[in-house]
């Protein structure tokens, strides 16, 4: 009994390599990812606190736009109203260091 049940596993287990051996690769590579999307505003001041500098390591992107921070208590306050700071980056760019658009 034990022998039959062992061997029903390992049939298993090859049929399913089998299967996803032709199962078709992951999407191809011409499909855009949303990551590449995503546009850098490009500030270096902090969208929250303004007066300190943005470093590139810390960022999140809302709306199609990436946004730097000075520090990850800044990226946390922008993840519970991001709209409200992307707002004021628009308003305001030159405050927070963005360049305009060539």
């Amino acid at each position: 009994m034990k022998l039959s049940a062992l061997a029903i596993l390992i049939a298993l287990a090859l049929a399913t390599s089998a299967v996803s051996a032709d199962a078709p690769a992951t999407a191809p590579a011409t499909q855009p990812s949303t990551a590449s999307a995503a546009v850098d505003v490009g500030n270096t001041r902090c969208v929250i606190m303004d007066d300190d500098d943005a470093v590139a390591t810390i960022s999140a992107t809302y709306d199609g736009k990436i946004y730097h921070f000075c520090c990850k208590d800044c990226l946390r306050e922008f993840k519970k109203d991001p709209a409200k700071y992307a707002k004021a980056a628009e308003a305001n760019p030159a405050k927070y260091g963005i360049k305009p658009a060539k």
